[in-house]
């Protein structure tokens, strides 16, 4: 089940399904075509397959919604409607577009966004002043000059997020990636308090801050080349080791080449490929031991698992 931010009666989630979803269209088609006069074309315009939709409902019913659509280092929250009926009450602290337009910008913030562009309805510059600072943002500024939007006077509006933890970044699991995006905010808020727990621990909040500790490739594979914890003095030891293993073989492949040499020489009339055998043998024995010395020195990784299973 996706997340469900709940203040009182209003519930806001991320859509999942084409019933919900046609619920936040009925909305938008009431407010913007029916009230407002928008074109059905232009309210419309095709963006809605490409953009994360989200819903509030209060006491159950459908009340408003809002899309935020995505770009390289930006974020556009926009199409933010709320039925007539539910437009001026408060329900608990807040009213529907207030919890609207929070939850999208901290939706923005746990997908790793530190920027938003959107348009403001002259008038309602301060109701975007509020919004982005109760979510982790600012306004910075606002445009110039205003345009026209669907027969309103709007102007452009700036701003910076801040950043959250736990938020989505490159090295996530595969988990968080391939999750369904309803179900992103509780697994960043699940890793934001893990990062929280293991604050006093550096090696763990590395662990934690790269994703390592939920679930992901390098908390089960082991031997990933890029399996770095963050932990010098532990690298510094497998290197060390590893070192002396080296050394230790070259020794006994020098002793054995002596050895095969000395046969040769007495004519002892041994059969020198056994005595190579051997030799191969005791380095692939020395090899196998030595992975064996590297594993058990790299850090017990088992609370991960248990971070993961949970």
């Amino acid at each position: 089940m996706g997340i469900i931010e709940r203040r009182s009666q209003i519930e806001v989630s991320v859509i999942k399904d084409m019933g919900a979803l046609m619920q936040a269209m009925a909305i938008r088609s009431a407010v913007f075509v029916g009230e407002y006069g928008c074109g059905h074309d232009e309210e419309f315009d095709g963006n809605d397959f490409s953009a994360t939709h989200i819903i509030a409902k209060v006491g159950g019913e459908p009340a408003g919604t809002m899309r935020l659509r995505y770009f390289a280092d930006f974020v556009i929250p926009e199409r933010l409607a709320v039925l007539p009926t539910f437009r001026k009450g408060r329900y608990g602290d807040r009213g529907v577009a207030y919890a609207l337009a929070t939850f999208g910008f901290k939706l923005s913030r746990m997908k790793g966004y530190r920027r938003f562009i959107g348009y403001s309805v002259l008038g309602l510059e301060q109701f975007w002043d509020r919004v982005a600072a109760a979510s982790g943002g600012r306004v910075d500024r606002f445009g110039d000059h205003p345009i026209e939007c669907s027969g309103s006077t709007c102007i452009g509006v700036f701003g910076s997020l801040d950043p959250m933890p736990g938020a989505v970044h490159p090295r996530e699991s595969h988990h968080v990636l391939t999750a369904c995006e309803a179900e992103l905010p509780h697994h960043v808020l699940q890793k934001a308090q893990l990062m929280q727990s293991v604050l006093g621990d550096p090696v763990l909040a590395g662990l934690a801050s790269a994703g390592i500790m939920t679930g992901g490739r390098r908390a089960t594979d082991r031997r990933a080349p890029d399996n770095r914890v963050g932990d010098r003095r532990a690298s510094d030891n497998r290197s060390g080791d590893r070192r002396a293993i080296d050394r230790r073989a070259g020794d006994r492949r020098s002793s054995d080449r002596r050895s095969d040499n000395h046969l040769g020489k007495e004519g002892i009339g041994q059969d020198l490929r056994f005595g190579e055998r051997r030799a191969n043998d005791r380095r692939a024995n020395d090899r196998r031991m030595g992975d064996r010395r590297a594993d058990s020195l790299r850090p017990d990784l088992r609370v991960v698992a248990a971070v993961s299973a949970a």
